[in-house]
């Protein structure tokens, strides 16, 4: 019996939506849209997204440990007694420093490479430079690193266009340019560019490389050499380095390692997420503005559907009552309608999971150069599971949310009340 009134309820509603085909398809069509651009949007802003993260955590570090020059540091005295129920009071007392010195740098790096979560980490001495090739000078910044450590930790040789990282350590004065600065000084692979440091050394320097990380600030203002070109052009000695890059095995732990590195080592450590708090909450108000978009369309589909079995109840109100007369009970013509809104959740939702991923196809295939926050030749799309699988549950809950009131209006029909009327 139970399967009987099944087979009824579902031929009673295919009955009800293919005598209204005009109507049942303009609201699969809107289901089918806003499914569509669901897909398509949350691709288009989740893999940019991922994309610059993963540039982010690949070419930057986990962790970054350097002297904050422009805080505030305690005394010896303030961190001897200085407590809770003490008050220390100290004349003419000034902590600040300019110098950004790392003291003992190489010796806290070797103590943080032995650390179980660490899985590498490189020192580091940058400074702000200008390139200078013929009559044209670029403003950036030269970093000085241990190529061997850095390229196990960011991989630069992946990055390079041309040249090789080796080229470092066997070329006494070598420097690898990002693409943006090689282009603006039109420089190539070997060229001899002049680097002038903020101190007026002046140092002539070979390329040995162009790097293209991804990331467009990074690209048009970075360059690599031997941290030791870096200490000379600055007229530090061999043991001055500024700040410590670490990767670690686990990224999920970056926030409180940095925690536990500042408190250890007393200089200021930076996680990633930190470190790019303002790109990323860029990022959640575009999520928000894009679901946002995205709700919108299924509402106004919602709203059709509303419509089409609102008008369906009131033309089929007869029939309705006959159904009733016969046997079948309130929830019987409750499922008729949420029947009918589910069919038209269901085909409107799987073509435009199909609409949607093609679109994303179409889309990523064209090639476009965008130059913003990060560097792409297409658009970065994803095509995540979890898109397509949250898109049809959406589909499914928005149709029978949109058809619950008037099913639940075709349910409390008088029968009687309607044969009188006739």
């Amino acid at each position: 019996m139970i399967m009987g009134k099944t087979g009824l309820t579902w031929k009673i509603a295919s009955t009800h939506l293919w005598s209204k085909k005009r109507q049942t398809f303009l609201s699969v069509l809107g289901v089918t849209f806003g499914i569509a651009v669901y897909v398509f949007q949350s691709g288009l802003i989740t893999g940019l997204q991922s994309f610059f993260i993963e540039k982010t955590i690949n070419s930057t570090a986990n962790v970054h440990i350097y002297s904050d020059v422009l805080s505030k540091k305690p005394s010896i005295v303030e961190r001897k007694f200085g407590n809770a129920s003490t008050m220390v009071f100290l004349s003419q007392h000034s902590s600040r420093t300019d110098d950004p010195k790392l003291k003992n740098g190489f010796q806290i790096l070797k103590s943080i490479e032995t650390h179980p979560e660490v899985s590498g980490a490189s020192p580091y001495f940058s400074s702000q430079v200008i390139f200078k090739k013929s009559n044209i000078q670029v403003a950036g910044y030269l970093a000085g690193v241990d190529i061997d450590k850095e390229d196990k930790l960011f991989d630069i040789t992946s990055t390079l266009t041309v040249g090789q990282v080796s080229g470092l350590k066997s070329v006494s004065n070598g420097v690898i340019l990002g693409n943006t600065i090689a282009e603006n000084l039109g420089a190539e692979l070997n060229d001899r560019i002049t680097v002038i440091s903020p101190l007026g050394v002046v140092l002539e320097m070979k390329v040995i490389g162009i790097s293209k990380s991804g990331l467009t600030k990074i690209d048009a203002t970075r360059g690599f050499c031997d941290i030791r070109n870096a200490q000379k052009l600055m007229r530090k000695d061999g043991n001055y380095i500024t700040d410590i890059n670490i990767k670690l095995k686990n990224i999920d732990r970056a926030e409180q390692l940095a925690l536990d590195f500042q408190d250890q080592y007393g200089y200021k450590a930076e996680d990633w997420k930190v470190a790019n708090a303002s790109t990323l909450s860029i990022f959640k108000v575009q999520n928000m503005v894009t679901y946002m978009v995205i709700v919108s369309i299924l509402v106004v589909s919602g709203f059709g559907i509303f419509n089409i079995l609102m008008m369906m109840i009131y033309e089929k109100m007869s029939d309705i009552a006959i159904l009733k007369s016969i046997g079948l009970r309130s929830r019987d013509i409750l499922s008729i309608f949420l029947a009918e809104a589910m069919v038209i959740g269901l085909i409107g939702g799987f073509v435009g999971l199909i609409a949607g991923y093609f679109l994303s196809r179409l889309v990523g295939s064209i090639p476009i150069k965008i130059e913003g926050i990060v560097s792409v030749d297409h658009l970065m799309i994803s095509y995540s599971p979890s898109i397509y699988i949250s898109a049809f549950v959406f589909a499914l809950v928005s149709t029978a949310a949109a058809g619950y009131f008037p099913a639940r209006k075709a349910s409390k029909i008088d029968p009687v009340v309607i044969i009188r009327s006739k």
